[in-house]
């Protein structure tokens, strides 16, 4: 999945962080297809921890911030994302790289980027408009 300004929220930090997580997605995708991913599958799992560590606190600030009405729905969502992720970082700890387990992780976080950015952090666009 690439980054269209359509899922801009119009604040350029979190912008500059949802390109980066569309860029992991793809190239992590990319090491699969090339037969790379065993050898990064643990540095996406860490990238990915730190990410969803740094970026929801600053992105759940920012909708308190411009009052979204998403607000609640996004700080719920990151809350799931982050037990997903957990489950993926349990299972690569007790049994190390598993390609299924890989794939289901990049399209896991397909289905997050369709789902969450491009659908609930986008409305945190109307209200920075807005103030």
């Amino acid at each position: 999945m690439k980054w269209v300004e359509d899922y801009a929220t119009g604040i350029t930090r979190i912008d500059e962080q949802h390109k980066t997580i569309f860029r992991m997605a793809e190239d992590f995708r990319a090491a699969l297809d090339t037969g790379t991913g065993a050898r990064v599958y643990g540095i996406l799992l860490d990238n990915l921890d730190g990410y969803s560590r740094a970026h929801f606190g600053v992105e759940e600030h920012c909708m308190e911030e411009y009052r979204c009405p998403a607000a609640q729905t996004n700080k719920e969502g990151h809350a799931v994302f982050v037990e997903v992720l957990a489950g993926f970082r349990q299972r690569y700890a007790a049994s190390g790289y598993r390609a299924a387990d890989a794939r289901e992780l990049v399209d896991t976080v397909d289905q997050w980027l369709s789902g969450h950015i491009c659908r609930i952090d986008v409305e945190l666009k109307q209200c920075v408009g807005a103030k």
